[in-house]
């Protein structure tokens, strides 16, 4: 059977058009193509020419009347070979071709470029209804050509009269484009895409360059500089610590690969990227500004991280307006976070205040995600601090005062009575209300030897003692009798005669039965409730269980009188004063009754003769 071999043929318009819905995000773009070719042009001439008196500039300006944008270099330009077989080439980069010839002879030069893919010229069409390209070649004997086209098949190169080595590009905007013949756009563009850009470029004949250059971290002041980005560029005038990134080595079993980084991580003053996955990350290539927001390049656990990265082992996609998700980029996210990791470490190390104050800051975010990432884990496990009754404490603190047991309670522990209870306790209490640290406790029990995990919510025997003499064993009988669920223990201190622990939902269920019976919820509500308590605990007691102090003197005297009123009144008003202590919030008719017990109580002892 024969076959033949055919040419595939290019339709412009159409690729132009695929282009413009389907690889940019934004018309902007083109700006910054073509800012990279100019920024590769002048680096071009540098490394090809070798001359040292030659100093690169790029110049951008518009010309709102007529509606065009120019973007002018004094790089390397273009011979009438290199115009067709890389500008008019689709997917032939001249940029990328030097660069592979650089990278064995010269890979610090190599990394300066930055072009790739050869499509980001064709980017200007999303802008230009026509493009006009003016181009001498630095080589000796070069003609100075145009270049013409407005997008169709075709395009035309005339050789004009000699002009300046380097190229300008003129583009006839669309109207969609008219922005950016206003000079902040342009200005804001510019520095958006190419701040960090060696070569100095000028917007409208400005007398200074408008992008910065040189990047902060590379800056003779260095701390200074990153500190005056960062309130500039994230609007956070005083971040609690900022970590520089450095070349950092990754191990990959049978050896290790340096992986060249440059930037910073910042850990802001408080958690404002915590609802996100991740952290807030700008990323550069070559000093050339890539994408920014939430990153998968920092590990979930640093959703409070924000800062700046720069790497050449990061690969952009064909638009560049993210980066590939490829095996660079799993090397890169591990140098990260084994910087960021150790960074934290360092500073839980040697700055204590500080890393108290980043704790207070994150703490939330960072013990959630430690639950999650038992590297990190492993890293913060011994370093983050608790709220304990016995103030802030780390857990291996802690766990001096109770021979190895965390007892926490998962419901804050901000009542008087807890306060009291847990300070008169030989065991002190950690508040693990926050949604992560009771899982947080749990996973440090498991993985510590020796170390137990005991929730005294419901259960706060833990802190008790029973009392088994005689007398209390018959008190206790004698109120359980009358339908009062009530305890005698002993616990710290002596002067605290009865605390009352309440089941975890009763508040809920109690304020919800209030509103059923008010008919203050609407049907579907109501319906839902009702549901609800019935599968959670419409039958277990709401009034809590009256612990009963056999250490304090008058449990002890009430215990042992035989006077039936004086026993059944001091009772009274000690469930009452219980019920004040607990920090249980009361509504109004609930607070009325209790003061008018109270103040029955004490009628009724003022009475006796």
């Amino acid at each position: 059977m024969d076959s033949q071999k055919h040419q595939f043929q290019i339709h412009l318009p159409g690729l132009l058009e695929v282009l413009a819905e389907s690889l940019y995000s934004n018309d902007s773009v083109a700006v910054r193509e073509l800012l990279q070719n100019a920024h590769d042009s002048c680096v071009r001439r540098l490394v090809e020419s070798q001359d040292t008196k030659f100093r690169p500039r790029v110049d951008v300006s518009v010309d709102a009347q007529n509606q065009t944008l120019t973007i002018r270099d004094n790089g390397s330009g273009l011979t009438a070979d290199e115009i067709q077989d890389y500008l008019s080439t689709i997917g032939r980069s001249y940029t990328r071709q030097l660069g592979e010839d650089l990278a064995i002879l010269s890979p610090e030069e190599a990394e300066k470029l930055i072009g790739q893919f050869g499509l980001g010229f064709l980017s200007a069409f999303l802008i230009a209804s026509q493009i006009t390209l003016t181009t001498r070649s630095f080589r000796e004997g070069s003609d100075t050509l145009r270049w013409q086209s407005s997008g169709d098949a075709h395009y035309e190169v005339t050789t004009v009269e000699r002009g300046a080595v380097g190229t300008s590009i003129e583009l006839k905007l669309k109207t969609t484009a008219l922005p950016l013949t206003s000079r902040d756009v342009l200005i804001n563009t510019v520095r958006r895409y190419a701040d960090f850009l060696s070569v100095p470029i000028y917007v409208e004949a400005s007398r200074q360059p408008v992008n910065l250059m040189m990047p902060p971290w590379e800056a003779a002041d260095t701390e200074a500089s990153i500190r005056d980005y960062i309130a500039e560029k994230f609007e956070v005038q005083n971040p609690l610590t900022i970590l520089e990134l450095k070349d950092h080595f990754v191990n990959i079993g049978h050896d290790s690969i340096k992986v060249p980084l440059s930037g910073f991580l910042f850990v802001p003053p408080g958690t404002i990227a915590s609802i996100q996955e991740f952290g807030d990350l700008t990323i550069y290539i070559r000093r050339m500004f890539i994408c920014d927001g939430p990153s998968e390049l920092l590990p979930s656990w640093a959703r409070f991280i924000r800062g700046v990265i720069d790497c050449p082992h990061l690969q952009p996609t064909a638009s560049r307006e993210q980066v590939q998700m490829n095996e660079s980029f799993d090397l890169v996210k591990q140098a990260l976070r084994e910087q960021l990791a150790a960074g934290l470490k360092r500073i839980a190390q040697e700055q204590p205040a500080m890393w108290r104050l980043i704790v207070r800051a994150h703490r939330d975010v960072i013990i959630g995600w430690a639950v999650r990432d038992d590297e990190f884990f492993n890293d913060i496990a011994d370093i983050v601090t608790f709220r304990t009754s016995r103030g802030a404490l780390t857990l291996p603190e802690y766990l001096k005062l109770t021979n190895g047991i965390l007892y926490y309670s998962t419901r804050e522990i901000g009542s008087l009575q807890d306060q009291i209870l847990s300070e008169g306790s030989s065991r002190p209490v950690i508040d693990a209300s926050i949604f992560a640290e009771p899982a947080f406790l749990m996973k440090y029990a498991e993985q510590k030897t020796g170390v137990q995990a005991r929730k005294i919510d419901d259960n706060p025997d833990e802190l008790f003692e029973p009392a088994l003499e005689a007398e209390f064993v018959a008190l206790q009988s004698a109120l359980q009798n009358k339908g009062i669920q009530a305890r005698v223990v002993r616990f710290a201190p002596e002067n605290l005669p009865a605390v009352i622990v309440y089941p975890q939902r009763a508040a809920f269920i109690e304020e919800a039965r209030d509103s059923l019976e008010t008919g203050e919820l609407p049907e579907p509500f109501a319906g839902l409730i009702e549901s609800y308590i019935s599968k959670t605990g419409a039958d277990e007691s709401l009034s809590g269980i009256l612990y009963l102090n056999a250490n304090n003197a008058i449990i002890q005297r009430l215990a042992r009188t035989d006077d039936a009123v004086l026993r059944e009144t001091g009772f009274t008003l000690i469930y009452q004063i219980a019920r004040l202590l607990s920090g249980r919030l009361l509504n109004v008719r609930k607070a009325k009754d209790l003061f008018q017990s109270l103040t029955e109580g004490f009628v009724n002892l003022l009475d006796k003769p």
